[in-house]
């Protein structure tokens, strides 16, 4: 009787896993994975908190050799992730149409940017062709609505751009003194320059040199030149330098034992970038207080 009692314990864990399974036994995804797939395709958790829950209870079930309520709870799981199912297919026929929509409506406003804004509308639009292609319509709609917010705004960055590009194009100089707080006690000077020249067809040049002490025990004596390209988003404006020159680079350090100054020279050198290492960035304003337009 004992053999027998624990046959029938045995077969009912076993027909109680594989009534988890798709089909009643046949093979394909676990539930686990079913729930996994509508995850992904962006199913909101509030339709699928029936499900986990379930899958839980099977589970916690299982480990306490409970086969009667594990079998009622598989029961309840297997009409929860159909359920799950359908509302997701449910979902896509209402979804297809409105996606579509949102599209349509971004790519229209797309239309009318250039530049960084829109390389940035081209990489979310991406963002939702990919999900578009994978048919994951529910988490397409999600993105295309926040996008939709988005592209109003690169719409109006594209419409500043515009407007401050005419103002900008020209060469800019910036010279002024570093020198220290008149209650550091200390008496030194050293003089930067700075010159970017802004072209019309987007190229960018730029001069900055260092001249004079610019610490009680330094003295700098640089100049660096660097090429490349500019863009605007918004106000704000990018340096891509795909190329610096390094003209000179001397530096002076006081030494505190003699106290002479002792000379180090750096080396120079005119390398390409790739790497966006030399990248910046200044805004207009900023550009409009340090900087006079000389040309």
């Amino acid at each position: 009787m004992k053999l027998l009692r624990s046959f029938s314990v045995c077969a009912l864990s076993f027909l109680m896993v594989a009534s988890i399974a798709i089909d009643c036994g046949k093979k394909g995804p676990t539930i686990e994975q079913r729930i996994s797939a509508l995850q992904e395709k962006g199913v909101p958790d509030t339709v699928l908190a029936n499900v986990k829950l379930y899958l839980y209870q099977v589970n916690s079930a299982r480990k306490a050799s409970q086969a009667g309520a594990a079998r009622t709870y598989g029961d309840s799981l297997k009409k929860g992730i159909v359920i799950a199912e359908a509302w997701y297919d449910q979902a896509m026929q209402t979804n297809k149409p409105i996606v579509e929509k949102l599209r349509k409506s971004f790519v229209d406003r797309k239309a009318s940017l250039s530049g960084l804004q829109l390389q940035d509308a081209d990489s979310l639009l991406k963002i939702t062709d990919s999900l578009i292609a994978k048919n994951w319509l529910v988490q397409a709609r999600t993105r295309m609505e926040s996008f939709d917010t988005i592209i109003g705004v690169l719409v109006q960055n594209e419409e500043k751009a515009k407007e401050i590009r005419k103002k900008l194009v020209g060469t800019w100089k910036d010279v002024h003194e570093l020198r220290p707080n008149e209650d550091e006690g200390y008496r030194w000077k050293a003089v930067e320059t700075r010159i970017f020249k802004f072209g019309a067809d987007g190229s960018f040049e730029g001069h900055e040199e260092m001249h004079g002490q610019t610490a009680p025990i330094r003295k700098e004596d640089w100049k660096f030149l660097s090429w490349g390209k500019y863009d605007l988003m918004g106000d704000t404006i990018y340096q891509f330098i795909t190329r610096e020159k390094c003209v000179q680079q001397l530096y002076h350090f006081l030494d505190p034992k003699t106290n002479k100054w002792r000379r180090e020279d750096q080396k120079t050198y005119d390398s390409t970038i790739t790497n966006g290492a030399k990248d910046r960035f200044i805004t207009f304003d900023d550009l409009k207080i340090a900087f006079k337009k000389i040309k």
